[in-house]
């Protein structure tokens, strides 16, 4: 059985949650590159509304670095980008008192 569910940041950034953690992808609808819970690159292409689409997972790093350091670094991305978005929340709302 597969569960993904995405939460839509920003326009073309979503996190996406699975069964196996958390991932980003960053791009428009039918094209998205990103990391998923595994800390697997990749980017995918699909066919909007349809269900189908073809992902492709990039070659482990030149430099060797391991999925866990990329797990980490999108982690701390990750918490960055919703501090930033709920500040702009809250910069939004005292705007409009």
């Amino acid at each position: 059985m597969r569960f993904q569910k995405s939460i839509r940041i920003a326009p073309g950034f979503r996190i996406n949650l699975s069964k196996s953690g958390v991932g980003v992808s960053l791009g428009p609808k039918g094209l998205k590159v990103g990391v998923d819970a595994k800390g697997r690159r990749y980017s995918s292409v699909g066919i909007p509304g349809t269900g189908i689409s073809q992902r492709n997972y990039s070659k482990p790093d030149a430099d060797g670095h391991t999925p866990q350091e990329y797990q980490r670094a999108l982690g701390v991305g990750v918490l960055i980008g919703i501090a930033i978005f709920v500040v702009l929340i809250v910069i939004a709302m005292a705007s409009q008192h």
